[in-house]
């Protein structure tokens, strides 16, 4: 197992950020060095075993269709960018005044990552005037939805943890659940975000009923670790263009303080009620970052069981889940100003509170799923329809991306047939395990 596992998930640590959390050397002295989004899609292949392209020659390709066929018969991506282009570049004023000005040269623009600095040349070109004039600046929230595998983890592996690295040497908060690990795709790419102190267990478990489970160790998979305190702490530890999986603190240390609300650890609860989810966490680490100016690069963080982690109607219970859930879209806006985005992911728009689903821009909807009814309270427009999703997302690794009045129709290549292994990566805490069943 252990073979398999070193074979397929070999770490690259030639980048500026592995080599920064692998050294003491700072930060600023490693600038030589590329970042992880100038290589990662290199890894990856498409739908016909190619390299995956570099998103600057998508982009190029767009346009020249544009040029041959006409605007109006250019691929709807290129054709209404505020559909999927401006939720995926991310920009902030000071750039988009330059590129505005053609001001290609100057140092904003010219001192960023090579592949980040040739998406915004060409959004400087005279002919992509239209997707320029579409781009907003700050933070941007996308929301996948779908049935069970219908492709919504694929879609945020390639979308969140591949091209925007890649756009925007974004880095990436990915918050783990503990059952199921699943951004192994991005994993050699990875720096697991340990709560420090607390005792863990890695387990690997084939699809293969006939093979063992086997602890492992999280750097057997993922490049390396580095711990944290509380949320806060964590915001001074990750560098820009970072890939990090993210898990849960047990003890919750630091959360009360961020987010006013109760968070109850099982070796302190009376009762099973009592318990906090550790999905909680959540909450803490948007309102570290939409409220502390600890870490302000462009930063995307991945919510997974969304509809678990934001309900519709939530109680005012123990752990103050009303107070946490009607919380979320304060944060999310605070933080889209200091260039927060974030990419969710759930089986179920409508299940979700009213607050968070009017507060998003922007929508994926996966194949053989219905988009919600405009009539669901929050939602605002919804463009599209199910005869639309089946024309266009007929098959995973195809969805349609809507917002407002335009939408566009998508597609991704299957990130898990980077790697052999095939089944699940989990992970335990003994004590409190062992606290819930003292309860």
């Amino acid at each position: 197992m252990l073979d398999r596992l070193h074979e397929d998930f070999v770490p690259w640590e030639k980048s500026r950020q592995a080599r920064y959390h692998a050294t003491e050397k700072s930060w600023g002295r490693l600038e030589q060095y590329h970042n992880d989004g100038e290589r990662i899609y290199k890894d990856f292949s498409d739908g016909d075993g190619n390299s995956l392209k570099p998103f600057h020659k998508k982009l190029k390709s767009l346009e020249r269709t544009a040029r041959i066929s006409g605007i109006e018969n250019a691929h709807p991506v290129y054709r209404y960018p505020s559909a999927y282009l401006d939720a995926i570049i991310h920009v902030d004023d000071a750039e988009l005044w330059a590129l505005e000005d053609g001001r290609t040269d100057d140092d904003i623009l010219a001192e960023q990552p090579p592949t980040r600095r040739k998406v915004l040349n060409w959004l400087a070109k005279p002919e992509n005037e239209h997707v320029l004039k579409a781009m907003g600046d700050g933070g941007t929230d996308i929301w996948a939805h779908s049935k069970p595998g219908g492709g919504k983890t694929s879609f945020a592996n390639v979308i969140g943890g591949i091209r925007m690295p890649e756009i925007n040497n974004e880095t990436l908060l990915w918050m783990l659940t503990l059952d199921e690990l699943e951004c192994l795709p991005l994993a050699p790419y990875m720096t697991v975000a340990v709560p420090k102190g607390v005792d863990y267990e890695v387990h690997a478990k084939p699809r293969n009923p006939t093979l063992p489970t086997t602890e492992i160790s999280l750097t057997d998979v993922f490049r390396d670790t580095i711990e944290y305190r509380n949320p806060r702490d964590l915001m001074t530890k990750v560098v820009p263009g970072g890939l990090y999986a993210v898990l849960p603190d047990p003890q919750f240390r630091g959360c009360e303080k961020l987010t006013q609300a109760t968070y109850t650890p099982a070796s302190e609860a009376e009762e099973p009620a009592e318990v906090t989810p550790l999905r909680d966490v959540n909450f803490a680490f948007m309102e570290t970052r939409a409220k502390d100016d600890e870490f302000l690069h462009p930063t995307t963080i991945v919510h997974d069981e969304f509809s678990d982690l934001v309900p519709l109607n939530p109680e005012a219970d123990e752990n103050d889940q009303n107070r946490k859930v009607k919380g979320y879209p304060v944060s999310q806006g605070k933080g889209r100003k200091k260039n927060l985005s974030t990419m969710t992911l759930s089986h179920s728009v409508a299940r979700c509170d009213e607050g968070v689903r009017e507060k998003t821009r922007w929508f994926v909807t996966m194949p053989k799923t219905s988009p919600p009814a405009s009539s669901l309270s929050g939602i605002g427009n919804v463009p599209i329809n199910m005869s639309y999703v089946n024309r266009f997302a007929d098959r995973t690794g195809r969805a349609v991306i809507w917002r407002n009045r335009h939408y566009a129709p998508i597609e991704w290549p299957n990130p898990y047939r980077n790697f052999e292994f095939r089944g699940e990566i989990s992970v335990r805490y003994p004590h409190r395990e062992e606290a819930l069943d003292a309860l």
